[in-house]
């Protein structure tokens, strides 16, 4: 599509309220409207900015440390999460082995083994 072509296009109020919607719902992003809809991504913006019920605040970076940075913490936190996951995968384990002892060994179990610990 020709910027001329693009230039003549006018949206009506409805169809921007109802992408803001779906921006603001999280099933599209400003990108993918612009995509779809052969808009320019300010113009999005703006529609979200004129529409939207929730004030926009895109992140704003402004330098190549703050870049680096953000990728430091997305690897901690990725980390994080895989640590997070085994510990539960861990306990989870402990307390099929728990249960199981109980089954065998009696409603005595806990009592005997709290002297060892």
């Amino acid at each position: 599509m020709t910027s001329k072509e693009r230039h003549q296009r006018r949206f009506k109020d409805d169809f921007r309220r109802e992408q803001v919607k779906l921006i603001e719902a999280g099933e599209l992003t400003i990108s993918d409207v612009s995509r779809l809809y052969d808009v320019r991504w300010n113009s999005v913006k703006k529609w979200v900015e004129k529409f939207g019920t929730k004030p926009y605040g895109g992140v704003v970076i402004q330098s190549r440390e703050e870049i680096n940075r953000i990728k430091d913490l997305e690897k901690k936190n990725t980390h994080l999460e895989k640590l997070l996951g085994q510990q539960q995968v861990k306990m989870n384990y402990l307390e099929e082995c728990l249960s199981l002892a109980k089954e065998q060994l009696g409603a005595d179990f806990e009592k005997k083994i709290k002297r060892y610990y």
